[in-house]
């Protein structure tokens, strides 16, 4: 019977959670209210990481920045994809900010561009 409660305790929380999340209103990425955010993405070259906990840090550095909405790094290509609003900054200063706090890590923009 224990089993079955919990069971049952389980499939509502795969429910109710779900719906938590989608109503708490606009995320961070949405619009303030009536400015709405212009989110551009670029892509940087990261050097001086040797592994995941690196990338991961780099990611947190990143999303510290103001006007980053969302960073996602990748250690294995040295790539770092970032979204940001370009009313509050541009990939030039992404990265002249990011190397001036960063003492370990490096970021530069990738040739490809962004988006």
């Amino acid at each position: 019977m224990q089993n079955v409660k919990t069971f049952l305790f389980g499939c509502l929380l795969a429910i109710l959670v779900p719906m938590a999340v989608y109503s708490q209103g606009p995320s961070r990425t949405a619009q303030s209210g009536t400015a709405k955010l212009q989110v551009t993405q670029c892509a940087l070259k990261v050097s001086g990481m040797s592994c995941g906990g690196c990338a991961a840090m780099v990611e947190k550095n990143l999303l510290k920045l103001e006007g980053v909405t969302t960073a996602k790094v990748d250690y294995k290509t040295g790539e770092a994809q970032v979204q940001f609003d370009s009313k509050k900054t541009t990939p030039e200063k992404i990265v002249a900010a990011f190397n001036q706090a960063n003492s370990g890590f490096r970021v530069e923009q990738s040739k490809s561009g962004g988006k």
